[in-house]
């Protein structure tokens, strides 16, 4: 074999793995958040971003007279509250809503937290802040 052809099958080969390392590194283009779950878990709420359609939603996990409370807030210096939704039910269901009218920037991050809340309180047992891209 002489080195000409060496070359250029080294070359292909070289080419060829840094082509799927970056298919392999690339970031997904849709992005979800994951579940999170209030502090109490198993017992409080949990809550779920999907990015297409900007879907949330936010579960009771247990009939305990709370319900379940996700906010989606931004992940900035000011940590404005973008918007939040409340599941309506005390029973272990979930509500999920298109919040497409917000429209969440493509790539940009945003901040999630889970809490659980009584009519007319504030949340409590509410998760840490996770960062997430929308």
């Amino acid at each position: 074999m002489d080195i000409a052809s060496l070359a250029k099958r080294t070359a292909s080969a070289v080419a060829l793995g840094g082509l799927i390392v970056v298919t392999a590194t690339s970031p997904a283009s849709a992005a979800n958040s994951g579940w999170w779950y209030s502090r109490d878990n198993p017992s409080g709420a949990k809550g779920y971003f999907k990015a297409k359609n900007d879907v949330t939603t936010a579960c009771d996990i247990r009939t305990d007279g709370y319900k379940a409370l996700v906010q989606i807030i931004t992940n900035n210096q000011w940590e404005s509250l973008v918007y939040q939704v409340a599941d309506n039910h005390d029973n272990g269901r979930c509500t999920s809503v298109d919040n497409s009218k917000y429209d969440l920037r493509d790539g940009r991050s945003y901040k999630i937290r889970v809490c659980k809340v009584k009519v007319g309180t504030r949340p409590l047992d509410c998760s840490g802040m996770h960062v997430f891209t929308a």
